[in-house]
């Protein structure tokens, strides 16, 4: 009884791991937005003037709103931050 078992894990581990390794760049996308509902991505919001020039930036790990004209995202010290303008989102 014991080996049944052994051997059901292991074709099990080894689908599992086939099944992550061979994801369509979709599936994968999909992971990515999965994870940033969940815990948030680790990144980098930049707020530019119209000259090009930094006005100001925020770091860290949260998810990102588009709501309507404008980006919303929850910073580390849990302040809900929303900008518009010119933005540039990084991912560190």
């Amino acid at each position: 009884m014991d080996k049944r078992w052994l051997a059901l894990l292991l074709v099990l581990l080894l689908a599992a791991v086939l099944g992550l390794t061979s994801c369509t760049e979709r599936q994968r996308k999909n992971l990515k937005h999965l994870k940033s509902d969940i815990i948030g991505l680790k990144r980098k919001v930049t707020l530019y003037d119209c000259n090009g020039k930094p006005i100001r930036s925020w770091e860290g790990r949260f998810k990102i709103e588009v709501q309507g004209g404008f980006l919303s995202f929850i910073d580390d010290a849990g302040k809900d931050v929303k900008i518009s303008g010119t933005i540039v989102v990084e991912e560190l």
